[in-house]
């Protein structure tokens, strides 16, 4: 077993983590694979009305990381505590994620960081993907306007000291485990009733805010 060390924004300590890159790298050689496939859409809000499907949306798949869940998990968790920490939570699991693609990309593992987008009917496929445990991301962004950005920002009250608000972006984050067998496919629906996690990226630039 391969120890990958990952170094996690928030972490008091480098945090060592147990990622077995050979056994996914054997079974990828073996052909031993399966395949993840799925649809991004919104709920029919009527009887009579359809399904809404979500086009590029970003999906991508990692080895299962028992550190790298707890870390998002921890983070969903205090995005309850308060308005500042569920401003920064979509941010900080979006920083998880790079660090740790980029950790596997460093300990030459970039083939086991498996990404693609929604097509236009909001379906996605990812396919050979070795056997083992795997951990999808998707993540959708839509953007608001500085004008109804800076209406919420005075709701919120909440500034950034030196800059002010030009806009943001709704962030919504579904994560799912998967365990992918050989010759085996799992289909997922994602939609917006289930996503795991909802929240904002604000952009801003240098400035007062007033």
């Amino acid at each position: 077993m391969l120890a990958l060390v990952l170094f996690l924004s928030g972490a008091s300590t480098d945090q060592a983590l147990d990622v077995p890159l050979e056994s996914y790298q054997a079974a990828a050689t073996a052909g031993a694979t399966g395949t993840v496939t799925g649809r991004v859409f919104d709920e029919r809000r009527r009887p009579d009305e359809a399904e809404r499907p979500v086009a590029g949306v970003s999906i991508t798949m990692v080895p299962r990381s028992t550190e790298f869940l707890r870390k998002v998990e921890e983070v969903k968790r205090k995005s309850r505590d308060s308005a500042n920490n569920y401003r920064a939570s979509a941010a900080s699991i979006l920083s998880l994620k790079a660090a740790y693609e980029k950790a596997l990309w460093e300990a030459g593992a970039a083939d086991l960081v498996r990404a693609t987008a929604a097509d236009d009917g909001g379906r996605f496929t990812v396919e050979k993907l070795p056997v083992g445990d795997w951990v999808l991301i998707a993540t959708h962004s839509a953007s608001i306007d500085k004008h109804a950005a800076a209406a919420d920002s005075r709701r919120r009250n909440i500034y950034t000291p030196g800059t002010r608000l030009t806009g943001y972006q709704v962030v919504a984050i579904w994560l799912r485990e998967i365990s992918v067998t050989r010759g085996g496919s799992t289909t997922l629906d994602l939609m917006d009733r289930n996503v795991w996690l909802s929240g904002i990226v604000e952009d801003r630039a240098p400035g007062v805010s007033r």
